[in-house]
């Protein structure tokens, strides 16, 4: 059987005519200019023992009204352009006294353009390939490596608790989600000219510390999967002790993310990437945790420390921290709502004194694994046996590609951990005989305590 008809898309050319010489106002003609056919493009697949017949059935309204639909961004875009033509001069006025009134922030920002130029050009943090040498073999059997016979090896463990941030802004604007795909197409142009609104509105307005791209916030979807791990942790907190199906290990990483009993003193550090998207979910997820330990108890000294070896692993703007080395933490635009959490208390729970600033051009990150790994291990800066790590997908994935056993499959080498996805395991470190240090994560100590990998999610 052979394909009986071809398919002849039909192409709705919009053009826009402007009207003013008689001062009449403005009109638009709107000339469609139909090429080819007017055949539906609609197929339906029959299949039979060898062949399968394509059928395309003939619909001009079903045509016309796909072509308009298609042509709805051209025709914003339209919009907007000639909008901006014409304003063009009270907006270039109203910049140039914005720039004059405030230089310091005006300065900032044409830095911050620079800086995203330079690292899209010259940054080479995706530049590395996962090592050959397996870490499963510098531990023994019963730490979960393939090392036999007798070593001088020593061993240290920590437990690692990795939490990923939610959607940011740039997300929103540059990444489908879970939208589909002809919704993302559709809504890229206008969603991006809101966003390019947004950050020229931050530019004439001198707010330095805010940016739509670089340095990313949340979006209100990510706020929400904030929410939602702390929703999750405030439910699983009510189940402790009961005698549920609860897992005992995703009991210990329910209290210790919200340092259950050990609200005076907690064993866990709450560290964070120097990024602002991480930050805030840190604070919205463990808001629960901070009210107990910090609000309530003000002599605690629980807090958020910055660890810039937790940058994420790119060369987009959204990967650079606005926030320069030791300074202050400003609230986005969702920090100082925080439900439970006093107005204005956020800027105190971050601590930024291990913020050094921006990752190297010279840096990569795999050089950022091995140094979180380092950091993790460092006694001077992170003396408690847990860590409560909120960080970023690709770094995420990284980890387990890098520390896991190579012939191990699991999907955290493949696929990435969810907004606001939770996940606990064991990290260990050996020192060999000649200084160097070596780390894995025990295989079997994953646990995801919420969200997960990829559609495999709990929660």
């Amino acid at each position: 059987v052979s394909v009986e008809s071809i398919l002849h898309l039909s192409l709705q050319l919009h053009s826009f005519t402007r009207i003013d010489k008689e001062g009449q106002g403005l009109s638009y003609t709107t000339h469609s200019i139909s090429i080819g056919s007017n055949l539906l493009a609609s197929l339906f697949c029959i299949a039979n023992s060898n062949h399968t017949v394509f059928q395309i059935a003939n619909s001009k309204s079903t045509m016309s009204l796909l072509s308009n639909l298609l042509s709805t961004p051209a025709f914003l875009f339209f919009q907007l352009t000639w909008l901006i033509h014409s304003l063009r001069r009270p907006i270039l006025l109203v910049s140039a006294l914005c720039i004059l009134s405030n230089p310091p922030a005006a300065i900032r920002k044409f830095k911050l353009f620079y800086l995203s130029i330079q690292y899209l050009i010259f940054c080479k943090d995706k530049k590395w390939k996962v090592p050959d040498k397996d870490p499963a073999s510098f531990f023994h059997k019963e730490l979960g490596g393939t090392l036999t016979g007798q070593s001088d090896n020593q061993y240290r463990e920590k437990t690692i608790i990795l939490i990923r941030h939610g959607e940011s802004t740039w997300n929103d604007t540059f990444n489908a989600g879970d939208r589909s795909k002809l919704i993302f197409i559709l809504s890229f142009l206008p969603n991006m000219l809101y966003a390019i609104a947004m950050e020229t509105y931050f530019f004439i307005s001198g707010k330095d510390s805010e940016s739509w791209f670089f340095d990313s916030p949340l979006s209100a979807k990510g706020v929400n999967q904030g929410e939602g791990l702390r929703k999750f942790l405030k439910k699983e907190k009510m189940r402790l002790g009961s005698n549920g199906n609860s897992n005992a290990r995703e009991e210990r990483a329910v209290k210790l993310l919200l340092a259950v009993g050990e609200e005076s003193d907690p064993s866990s550090h709450v560290v964070s990437s120097n990024l602002r998207r991480a930050i805030s979910t840190a604070a919205i997820g463990l808001a629960d945790r901070f009210v107990a330990t910090t609000i309530q108890k003000q002599h605690s000294k629980d807090d958020i420390l910055l660890i810039p070896s937790l940058q994420e692993i790119s060369r987009n703007p959204d990967a650079l921290t606005i926030l320069p080395p030791k300074g202050v933490a400003h609230p986005t635009w969702c920090d100082d709502t925080i439900a439970g959490l006093p107005s204005g208390t956020f800027t105190s729970l971050i601590n930024t004194k291990y913020q050094t600033g921006n990752k190297s051009l010279d840096s990569n990150g795999l050089i950022r694994l091995h140094q979180f790994m380092a950091d993790v291990f460092d006694s001077s800066k992170l003396p408690k046996d847990t860590i409560i790590a909120a960080g970023h997908s690709l770094f995420y994935r990284s980890i387990f590609q890098v520390f896991l056993p190579r012939g191990m499959e699991h999907i955290s080498k493949k696929k990435k951990l969810v907004n606001g996805g939770t996940v606990m395991v064991t990290l260990r470190e050996a020192r060999l005989s000649d200084g160097r240090k070596e780390y894995m994560i025990d295989p079997n100590s994953v646990v995801v305590v919420y969200g997960g990998f990829g559609k495999h999610t709990k929660g």
